[in-house]
């Protein structure tokens, strides 16, 4: 399963000084993720916490957390907590033997660490903690058995940190300015932190040469077609970092699909004959981007977030904010077709788009890209009144400024893919049904998940 694309930018060298952390959540096809908001708690001891395929002992008391979550796992893709701590993971496959039993996924690892944490080197040690007692490799997909190890991009206000782990080994090192991660290790000859056998473990199964210097991701990385094709993705991801100068070129890169590259697709970006930043998938093994955001932590406004529900490129970044609560479209989607479910949504229009993308792509898009300008002129005034009030001690009013602002941005974007969608579809209808290259896969994948085209 090729799956996520993330980076990460340190604030000196972003124009607002803050850490910034993007992340595209690439999984099995029709995976609702929607947003999920938890509030700080305190528990009573000895009490057992139910993670998705185990359970552990839970924390005397756990951070508020707001993350994108598929609807059946309890982890998170990518998450942020109160203190400003932001955690994106990455599907790795390493060379260790396999675990005999489950333990806990990537995604579990990465809320317990926003729930347990308030820094990204205090989540490194709660992370590999649980990593090492309980193992990884869960079962992570409800479609096929799919288990992996885990990547992980932490960024707090004040640091970046990357961790890497191999079955129950890992690496960490301090980021002083920007990273990628793809499904591919990345940590080499160089790193700042690990587990106490991480090279012996490697060398005495002679996976290096005995006189070669000891190189984390050259030891570790499985021989597996996953790992080396997410090679390509992690050096677009590279080659267009430095570039990278405002919110609207972080976006632009999430949604890549290698234009102006030899890789740049013959058919339009959803094709789905490649894999690329902006996942899209053709067949039902395949990986698809099912969430995207960029998250800040402004030390007066707390979360500045963007989310794009379902394939950012048919999609739409709305602003999101720790407020305490959340729409309620932006909370629903699970195993079926919901039309009250923004995700649904959004996931619907994507494959409307999808029967001919070279007709119906530009059209679409434009539309979007006007909302999104819109909501983002918008987030700039309401968050400037949102300081304003903070800066006063009335958090109630800051927090309904950015509530009503949330909320107006779901609405606007379930009512504008509900248009752009059935706009589609009657031109669609008009020809006789559903035709191109995508007829067949469209059609099984309305079947199984209800989703009406």
């Amino acid at each position: 399963m090729n799956s996520c694309d993330t980076f990460v930018i340190h604030g000196r060298s972003c124009a607002d000084g803050l850490n910034l952390l993007a992340k595209n959540s690439d999984r099995p096809l029709g995976e609702a993720q929607p947003l999920f908001y938890a509030p700080a708690k305190a528990y009573a001891p000895g009490q057992k916490l139910r993670c998705t395929h185990i359970s552990t002992t839970q924390a005397a008391e756990t951070y508020a957390v707001l993350g994108c979550k598929p609807w059946w796992i309890w982890g998170f893709e990518m998450g942020i907590n109160q203190f400003g701590l932001a955690i994106g993971n990455e599907a790795q496959g390493s060379r260790c033997d396999a675990e005999k039993e489950d333990g806990l996924l990537g995604m579990d690892l990465l809320r317990l660490g926003l729930e347990r944490a308030k820094t990204a080197r205090e989540a490194i040690g709660v992370i590999t903690d649980l990593l090492e007692a309980y193992g990884q490799n869960g079962n992570a997909s409800p479609l096929f058995d799919r288990r992996y190890e885990n990547s992980f991009l932490l960024v707090d206000p004040s640091e970046i940190w990357l961790l890497e782990t191999a079955g129950r080994q890992w690496a960490a090192k301090q980021i002083p300015d920007r990273a990628a991660i793809s499904n591919c290790y990345s940590i080499g000859t160089e790193w700042d932190l690990c587990s106490n056998a991480l090279e012996t473990y490697a060398r005495d199964r002679r996976w290096l040469a005995p006189d070669e210097p000891f190189d984390f991701a050259k030891a570790y990385t499985a021989p597996a077609i996953r790992q080396t094709t997410s090679t390509g993705r992690w050096r677009r991801l590279l080659q267009k970092l430095d570039g990278l100068q405002d919110q609207a070129s972080v976006k632009a890169l999430l949604r890549d699909h290698f234009e102006g590259s030899l890789m740049e697709p013959r058919f339009g970006a959803c094709h789905g004959t490649f894999v690329s930043v902006c996942m899209h998938a053709m067949t039902w093994d395949a990986s698809q981007t099912t969430a995207s955001w960029i998250v800040k932590w402004d030390p007066k406004l707390g979360l500045q977030g963007r989310y794009a529900p379902a394939i950012p490129c048919c999609s739409v970044y709305l602003p999101i904010y720790m407020t305490g609560s959340l729409p309620e479209a932006m909370t629903r989607g699970g195993e079926k077709y919901d039309p009250e479910a923004l995700w649904w949504r959004a996931e619907r229009l994507a494959m409307a788009i999808s029967i001919d993308e070279q007709r119906f792509g530009e059209p679409a898009r434009e539309a979007l890209s006007a909302l999104e300008r819109g909501l983002e002129s918008a987030a700039q005034r309401v968050e400037k009144l949102a300081r304003e009030a903070l800066e006063k001690g009335d958090e109630a009013a800051a927090n309904e400024l950015l509530g009503r602002l949330m909320e107006s941005g779901c609405d606007q974007l379930m009512a504008l893919t509900e248009k752009l969608t059935e706009d589609i579809l009657q031109k669609v209808q008009a020809m006789g049904g559903l035709y191109g290259p995508r007829k067949e896969f469209l059609e099984s994948y309305c079947q199984r998940t209800g989703l009406p085209l």
